[in-house]
Formats: C-alpha cells, structure tokens, sequence
C-alpha cells in the first residue's frame, strides 16, 4: 500500500513509518508532507507496543471489559471515605505499582474521570495508561474512543484506534470508532476516499461481532444505515 492508501485507510502511523522510509526525490515532498503532518500530532513520540504476549478480552454482551470492573466496584461504594480511602490506594498503586498496575490504576482512574464529565483527566489517564502498558488493546482503544467523542482532532483518536486494532484485529469497536472518525474526516474535509474506506470498515466491523454482542452490533448497523445523513448533515 502506499502512503496515500494508508492515509485516507486511518492507517497513519502505517503511513508514517513508510514516509520516513522513502529515498527516491518524486516522493520525498509527499513523504516529508505526511511527515510533518504526523509530528504535529506525535506520531514520533507513541509508545511502542514490545513482545510481550497480552490477553486482550473480548467485549461482553453489555459492552463492558474485565478491565472497566474495578471502576463498577468503586463507583458502588457509598460512604464517602471508603470511596476516599479506595482512591488514595489507587493513586499510590499509580505511583509504586509494577508497569501493569500502574497501567490498570491509570485506566481506573480514566474511566472515574469519565464518569464525572472530566474529559480532559480522562484522556490523561488513559494514555499514562498505554505509556505503562502499551501492549493492551482495551487501553489504546478507550483512549481513541473517548478522543473522538469529546472533541480530539480525529488525527489524534485515529492514531489510538489503529494501535488498537493492530494488538486486536477481530475488535469490532476498535474499527467502528475508526470508521465513526474515518466519516467524520469525510464529511470536514469532502474527500471521498474516507467514506469509501469507512464503508469497508463497518462492514468488517459487524462481521467481526460475536454473537453475545447484539448491541454493539446493533449500534454499529445504525452507523451504518445513516451514513448519508452523516455526511450530507
């Protein structure tokens, strides 16, 4: 694929790497273009996935992950410095932990700040989340999600789905919210190459649901019914 083609797929730090790669003069001015484009957004400063085998678990049916059922723990607790208390030994095991921990304590605390309309702490736990323990798709994937969601640039939510979807390929949230930007991205921008690869997107997308995983799918086929109006809006 060349770079273009990795561009206008969400692929950007696909199309980073090949831009840096490229000697022959015709495409220099183009690579340097992606090049420039991508630090902007710090593409040259990601965490970079190691060797390490990680479990990334499936989606359950009510649209959780075994990584989110500390936060439904905490969030249950109803004196006031019990909860205090819980929070004080999350934020020392963010300090002291060993790297998994700590990444899990930061993705906790994520998803606490999200639950408190506080996007912007959020987004801040979660990648100290993936800086920790940038093996696991779930913590690259939230953090793309809620970027999009919450008024990131789409450049920044692509570069943590892409991430996402190469540590968990059969996700079918990952390429939903990729597709959800790659539309979005369509419709600023009026390039046609995004809808034509968001398009092939949610179509992977609902292939890829399990069967447990009705209202993902269900979520990800209305996307997929109103992506003229999403367009044309």
């Amino acid at each position: 694929m060349s770079m273009d083609d990795y561009f206008y797929n969400g692929e950007l730090m696909k199309c980073y790497e090949l831009a840096k790669q490229v000697t022959n003069e015709e495409d220099k001015v183009l690579a340097q273009k992606y090049i420039r484009l991508l630090e902007e957004y710090e593409y040259d400063r990601y965490p970079k996935p190691t060797a390490h085998l990680e479990v990334q678990h499936v989606e359950r049916a009510d649209e959780s992950y075994p990584e989110s059922d500390l936060v439904a723990d905490i969030r249950a607790i109803k004196d006031e410095e019990s909860f205090a208390k819980r929070i004080q030994q999350l934020e020392e095991v963010a300090k002291t932990g060993t790297p998994a921990d700590k990444a899990q304590s930061f993705f906790t605390q994520g998803e606490l700040f999200l639950f408190a309309h506080q996007y912007n702490e959020s987004v801040h736990c979660f990648q100290q989340a993936v800086k920790q323990n940038p093996n696991k798709a779930v913590y690259w994937g939230i953090t793309g999600q809620t970027m999009h969601r919450f008024g990131w640039m789409p450049f920044d939510a692509l570069g943590y789905l892409e991430q996402a979807i190469q540590l968990d390929p059969t996700n079918p949230r990952w390429k939903w919210n990729k597709a959800l930007v790659l539309i979005q991205l369509a419709k600023d921008l009026q390039m046609a190459p995004f809808m034509a690869n968001a398009a092939i997107t949610l179509e992977d997308a609902l292939a890829s649901c399990g069967e447990q995983q009705r209202s993902l799918k269900e979520a990800i086929q209305n996307t997929v019914d109103n992506m003229d109006s999403y367009v044309f809006s």
